[in-house]
């Protein structure tokens, strides 16, 4: 009864004013639409209402709230919307109650942002498994992919979900992702999440090996068919017992004057995997032979001594002057001066050691007689200047001068044969002057000789 009562007064009120008014009606609007960017505009517009606008009025929640929109046209513009937005009239025809128009959303969508991918990395062989994760998106995935040629070519894997498992990859891998925010939103693409797998370290194989003689000699170990890099060498004299590393990051390896034994590993590195060390090389270095060339002697000149050599291997001794025998350890030496004289010793591997004896001569003093005239005519008397036992003494020295100070001859180890001649040609007679030497034994002697050809 109360409602008919309320009822009845609203339609004495209608027509008290003199016009019988209907009921509002809030109208169909138009316009709707969606967008992949904030850079947007256009009109909503309402029609079939019954009564007039009182305004308009704007949700961004999805019509859970309400805000005022100051505009009593059939016709609501929007600009540049950053977000979602729907809009509604509200209406009242007279004293009827209001009516809200239907509802037009322009729908505003981000542009699709494919995020970034964590995960990843470098491994040794193969990477196991574990998860991918993206973030950082706009919009939702709509694939996953791979690529194992560098992103020449593509994969695609069904998972719509920002996470995806992995296990057991074993060739270089890149994962990402395809995002689209929306239906009207190009989609875009993440970064990427690389797997590098590492091939096993592989030290190779070293070329080189040798035999060899302590203490002389050289080589060159070359290192090859390695995976990875040389991060350095080691060398062991204890037969592999200790190592002593070598900071040497190339493939070859040099040695020198080795006097043991000696073996020598790379050791290679290929990036995250352990690394990897060589079979030994091998520098086998044989000792060298025993040599004794005897203690240094003295004898007299003219006499001869025997050398008592000693070794191990076969015997050579220099110079061979004064020697009765180069290949036997005990030569007769008869050496005509002071000489020093080295035994070289060669034994079976080719190794070589050397010692030397030194044989001193000692020389008698001269006390012959020295011609102070000769007479160089050509009859066969006195026709050479004479010096008595001259022929004893092989390192003897002998110096002519003329008055004037002028060398006019010279010999060693004279034979008393010179003639009184000049470069072939005979000296004038006349009073000149000698010196003669005697190695490093006595003081020289100095004297005057004349020549007289017309004798």
């Amino acid at each position: 009864m109360r409602a008919f009562k309320r009822i009845f007064y609203l339609f004495l009120l209608c027509v008290t004013a003199g016009t019988a008014n209907a009921q509002s009606v809030g109208g169909t609007t138009s316009g709707a639409a969606t967008y992949c960017s904030s850079t947007n505009s256009g009109f909503i517009s309402v029609s079939g209402f019954s009564g007039s606008i009182l305004n308009w009025e704007s949700s961004t929640d999805g019509g859970a709230t309400w805000s005022t929109v100051s505009n009593t046209t059939p016709a609501q513009s929007y600009f540049n919307l950053s977000q979602s937005t729907c809009y509604r009239a509200i209406v009242q025809n007279g004293a009827f109650p209001p009516d809200t128009s239907t509802t037009a959303c322009i729908t505003v969508y981000l542009p699709s942002n494919g995020g970034s991918i964590s995960g990843g990395g470098t491994f040794c062989a193969g990477s196991g498994s574990g998860t991918l994760t993206l973030s950082g998106n706009t919009g939702n995935p709509l694939f996953w992919q791979f690529s194992t040629d560098n992103g020449a070519t593509w994969t695609s894997v069904s998972n719509t979900t920002t996470s995806l498992s992995y296990s057991s990859i074993t060739v270089n891998t890149i994962y990402e992702a395809v995002v689209q925010n929306g239906p009207m939103c190009p989609s875009d693409t993440s970064s990427q999440a690389a797997f590098i797998i590492d091939a096993m370290s592989v030290a190779g194989t070293i070329s080189g090996s040798d035999t060899v003689c302590a203490g002389f000699n050289s080589g060159t170990l070359s290192l090859s068919g390695m995976t990875g890099s040389v991060i350095g060498w080691a060398y062991s004299t204890d037969n592999g017992t200790t190592w002593t590393p070598i900071l040497n990051s190339t493939t070859s390896q040099a040695y020198l004057n080795l006097t043991q034994s000696t073996l020598y590993s790379a050791i290679v590195q290929n990036n995250s995997c352990p690394a990897d060390i060589s079979a030994p090389a091998s520098i086998e270095v044989n000792s060298l032979p025993l040599v004794s060339a005897s203690a240094d002697t003295t004898i007299a000149a003219g006499g001869s001594v025997a050398l008592s050599g000693s070794g191990t291997g076969t015997p050579l001794w220099t110079p061979s002057s004064g020697l009765d025998s180069v290949s036997s350890f005990t030569p007769l030496a008869t050496p005509a001066a002071t000489t020093t004289y080295l035994l070289t010793v060669i034994d079976a591997n080719g190794c070589t050691a050397s010692d030397n004896v030194t044989v001193t001569v000692i020389l008698p003093e001269f006390n012959g007689m020295v011609s102070n005239l000769f007479t160089p005519n050509g009859d066969g008397i006195n026709d050479s200047w004479y010096i008595e036992n001259i022929e004893n003494f092989q390192d003897s020295e002998v110096y002519v001068y003329n008055i004037y100070g002028n060398k006019v001859f010279e010999k060693k180890n004279y034979r008393n044969d010179w003639k009184g001649t000049y470069n072939g040609a005979a000296l004038p007679d006349g009073t000149y002057y000698y010196i003669l030497k005697f190695g490093d034994t006595g003081k020289p002697i100095k004297g005057s000789l004349d020549i007289l050809s017309n004798k």
